[in-house]
């Protein structure tokens, strides 16, 4: 009689356990679900606010952090810019059960570039009319960096023409005998870069100026800049680091001083100014003015700073995780 009660109890503890196994583990199965859940609305969130989180203003390499709730779930957000147009997301959710064991943890790591408009950059200068300089004008194609450049002194890549234009020649005749030799220029990349100044149009509105020259206006670092006006006139002592858009002629005088990248719909004229650029510039006008250079104007060709300050224009598009990543024409 004893045995047969002993049985029974053993057997009904046993139905028992097995019947609190299953519940746990379907309850376990649920957490894991919602976690799930969690961490993907999440990414998706954290996609659709990379603009207002200034992800592009991210120092290189240092992870940016912050906590979100979905549904009542605390979920751990991480971006990390590897390069100027590679960065890393990742997603983390945490539901803790009665024990430790029971806890149920859900994480997703993307790959994302940062995919900026199509501006074809090829040259440390592009336009499609002519370039002119003076003694004393320099213009550069090699990728050299500046001891502060956000992706280190390390440089991987091969460089550029200096200057790629329908002719290059002094202010007057023999004036410019440090002219470099212009590369051919590809007739169509200045409609190329009407596409990519409507994609940036859409992005960051242009606003109207006009009246006296003035300097850049106080910003952060890597920001972009789009003016537009029938005569644009920029004056130093001013700098600027990012992109900057002028929609219209450029006028610079004085010290002018731009780290990243000079888009113009326009002639230039610095031939009155000192105008240094440690990026790259490229000016489609219409009338085929060109560009004028004056004896203190200097160009260097750096294409960290480049992509830096494309990436104050780009948008996030998620890709397979790999430490290559496909890059378009203009950035190869």
């Amino acid at each position: 009689m004893l045995i047969a009660v002993a049985a029974a109890s053993i057997m009904a503890l046993a139905f028992t356990t097995e019947g609190l196994q299953s519940l746990r583990g379907q309850r376990g199965a649920e957490q894991g679900t919602a976690a799930a859940n969690a961490v993907d609305a999440a990414l998706a969130q954290a996609l659709d606010d990379f603009t207002n989180d200034s992800v592009w203003l991210l120092p290189l390499g240092v992870a940016h952090r912050r906590s979100v709730t979905v549904n009542s779930i605390g979920v751990a957000v991480q971006w990390q810019r590897h390069q100027p147009l590679v960065a890393s997301l990742r997603t983390h959710a945490r539901i803790a059960g009665g024990r430790r064991v029971d806890a149920a943890e859900r994480e997703h790591y993307r790959a994302v570039w940062l995919a900026p408009p199509p501006v074809p950059v090829f040259a440390a200068l592009a336009a499609n009319g002519k370039v002119t300089g003076r003694t004393g004008t320099l213009v550069s194609g090699s990728d050299v960096p500046l001891p502060t450049s956000p992706c280190g002194l390390a440089r991987d890549t091969l460089s550029v023409p200096a200057v790629a234009a329908t002719t290059v020649e002094g202010e007057v005749p023999g004036g410019w005998p440090e002219a470099p030799i212009p590369a051919p220029v590809d007739t169509g990349w200045w409609r190329e870069l009407g596409t990519a100044l409507g994609a940036i149009d859409a992005r960051v509105p242009a606003t109207t100026v006009s009246g006296a020259p003035r300097p850049f206006p106080t910003h952060r670092d890597w920001s972009a800049l789009h003016w537009r006006g029938e005569i644009v006139g920029v004056t130093g002592p001013t700098r600027w680091t990012g992109l900057v858009v002028v929609r219209g002629p450029l006028i610079v005088t004085g010290t002018v001083h731009i780290t990243g990248l000079l888009l113009l719909e326009g002639a230039m004229d610095a031939s009155a100014g000192q105008l240094t650029v440690q990026g790259a510039v490229l000016a489609a006008d219409a009338s085929a003015t060109g560009v004028r250079l004056g004896a203190r104007s200097h160009l260097f060709f750096d294409r960290c700073a480049v992509q830096m300050a494309l990436a104050s224009v780009a948008r996030p598009t998620l890709a397979p995780f790999s430490l290559w990543q496909s890059l378009p024409r203009q950035m190869r």
